[in-house]
């Protein structure tokens, strides 16, 4: 099945995880028992690996720096069968270290964040995003930069807002892009006020994420309850990404809603269960099996 050209905007990043069992409050201590691993991370590759993953061809247009980090990202993607189109930069490629507890909370240090003005070819890129049947949108400076040929282009656009609080206005022009809006309930005390307002605007579809609790997707008219898969965690990191695109997946597929969210949770639960920030080896038909055993 064909899904047209699959374009992402967004981050990429190289990041060094390390794992502990609780994380430290605040206090001197010495922890006996971490574990670290590296890999290639951030939401953009977090989306591309998930799409490569289900079949489709993605397109990702990030921003780099010109050094071993930017290689190591490179490599990755190439791995995984990402096309990368890449703006470079002089200064370093974002670098983070995040220390993870086993319940999926973490401290994310960013030790590099990349450039914060970043130059665009935006000629270059506009052409992809005008030639996008779907376009998954990431904030970052570099997706900033490109908004205004987002707002004009005929691809269905999905976002993903992360942990928005409600309020800041510095998100507002990427909700105005965006068909579809992903977003956390961490940073939300009510929910219900945010939602409504989100799908008074362009948007036809939000997707409430709630970690182990599953999610919640509403649309106009209905709001369907999608609880979490059973998972033996290892590293929460990538999670979102991975419902985000097999609940576009599915859907696209000719799946209900309900059948498409039981989709998107086992592939989240996949991702879960490993250090990549989507596991390689994982097919289709692994997921579609996962999803119908709930």
């Amino acid at each position: 099945m064909g899904f047209g050209n699959v374009l992402v905007l967004g981050a990429a990043s190289w990041n060094r995880m390390v794992y502990v069992s609780e994380l430290p409050q605040g206090r001197s201590t010495t922890i006996l028992d971490a574990r670290e691993a590296e890999s290639v991370g951030s939401t953009g590759v977090g989306k591309s690996m998930a799409l490569a993953a289900l079949g489709c061809k993605p397109i990702l247009h990030c921003t780099l720096g010109r050094d071993h980090h930017a290689e190591l990202v490179r490599h990755a993607c190439e791995a995984r069968n990402i096309t990368l189109i890449v703006d470079e930069h002089d200064a370093p490629t974002p670098h983070h270290l995040n220390i993870m507890d086993q319940n999926g909370q973490r401290y994310s240090l960013f030790l590099s964040n990349g450039s914060p003005d970043p130059v665009i070819d935006e000629e270059r890129i506009a052409k992809e995003i005008a030639n996008a049947s779907t376009i998954f949108l990431s904030l970052c400076a570099s997706s900033g930069k490109l908004l205004q040929y987002v707002r004009e282009a005929k691809a269905e656009v999905l976002l993903d807002l992360h942990d928005y609080d409600g309020k800041n206005p510095w998100y507002d022009d990427f909700i105005s892009c965006a068909d579809v809006i992903q977003l956390s309930d961490i940073a939300l005390n009510d929910c219900a006020p945010v939602i409504d307002r989100l799908l008074a605007g362009r948007a036809d579809q939000i997707v409430l994420t709630k970690a182990e609790k599953g999610a919640e997707i509403f649309t106009s008219g209905s709001v369907i309850d999608v609880p979490p898969h059973a998972a033996m965690l290892r590293d929460s990191n990538g999670a979102g990404d991975a419902f985000s695109v097999a609940l576009w997946y599915a859907q696209k597929s000719g799946h209900h809603l309900r059948t498409a969210g039981s989709f998107a949770a086992a592939a989240a639960a996949f991702a879960v269960e490993s250090d990549a920030i989507f596991p390689t080896g994982v097919s289709i038909m692994d997921i579609e099996q996962r999803a119908l055993l709930r």
